[in-house]
């Protein structure tokens, strides 16, 4: 152990600790991936983990340790070298952080119940709102599943599916179809993982709303058509729209348009291009699937 590793495992003296198993230096609950490593490392690969750790001196601080081979001339392994990262305060603010996320979303889901419970008392006293309130409370719930797709507010959010990029979007398009929108969304599917699902639905947020304000979402008479085309390390994500008049003329690219194409180049590392024609628009999206996975 070097001379900054005593210090961050607040080591007065080496022969405190020299001679003793790595693994006994670690809590019980963390001892057998130490020992994986080991082995891992042992055969050739270098071994990653992360687990929290107290020092010499009792402070618990949480670590990044890689496992590395050590090789001679030969190839021969004759040593392994263990390389910790002290990333407490990241951990830390990483869990604070969650925590807070998940108070805000546990609110955000109260707050969808009591707007639904004015609603559906609202519609009791007049009949002939029925059918107005009964579209509104499916639209708000679709808006309720999207959110919980994006941030799950519980447990049961949680364990509910598997993060898909072809379930984020039906997430994200089933108010408007609860709306009465003509969507269809077809091809491969990809994993998308937690943080990428945030700069996923930011872009497919913005392409929706745009649809909405400007495109085949306005009104009943458009058409939305989602492709997906999955490659060897990349995903195609076509947007088409049809039905309206969408020509570049009637297009002024603002704040969302530089948002939408920051976020696909440098969040996604990905490309964006935009395809206008008479009667609609199309946007194709190449999001490489390990940015889409790791991001």
């Amino acid at each position: 152990m070097d001379h900054d590793g005593q210090c961050l495992m607040e080591i007065d003296d080496f022969a405190d600790v020299s001679g003793k198993l790595w693994a006994s230096l670690w809590p019980v609950e963390s001892q057998f991936l130490v020992s994986a490593s080991l082995h891992q490392a042992a055969e050739g690969k270098v071994a990653r983990f992360s687990a929290d750790c107290p020092t010499a001196k009792g402070t618990m601080k949480s670590w990044e340790v890689a496992v590395t081979p050590i090789r001679n001339a030969e190839g021969e392994i004759i040593a392994l070298q263990s390389l910790s990262q002290d990333v407490t305060r990241r951990e830390r603010d990483r869990r604070e952080t969650a925590i807070v996320s998940r108070e805000l979303s546990h609110r955000i889901k109260n707050l969808f119940a009591v707007v639904d419970s004015l609603i559906h008392l609202s519609g009791r006293t007049d009949a002939s709102s029925r059918p107005f309130v009964d579209g509104l409370r499916e639209r708000l719930k679709g808006l309720g599943r999207a959110i919980a797709y994006i941030h799950p507010m519980d447990d049961e959010d949680v364990a509910s599916a598997p993060r898909t990029l072809k379930g984020l979007i039906a997430a994200l398009v089933a108010p408007y179809e609860a709306a009465g929108a003509h969507i269809s969304v077809a091809g491969d599917d990809a994993d998308v993982s937690q943080s990428a699902v945030t700069s996923v639905a930011m872009v497919l947020n913005e392409l929706a709303t745009n649809a909405v304000k400007y495109g085949a979402l306005r009104d009943g008479n458009g058409t939305l058509s989602i492709r997906l085309a999955r490659r060897s390390s990349t995903i195609t994500l076509e947007w088409v729209e049809h039905g309206l008049d969408l020509s570049s003329g009637t297009a002024k690219p603002g704040f969302g348009t530089s948002l939408l194409d920051r976020t696909v180049k440098y969040q996604l590392g990905g490309a964006i291009e935009r395809d206008w024609a008479s009667d609609g628009l199309t946007v194709r999206l190449e999001i490489p699937l390990k940015r889409l996975a790791d991001a």
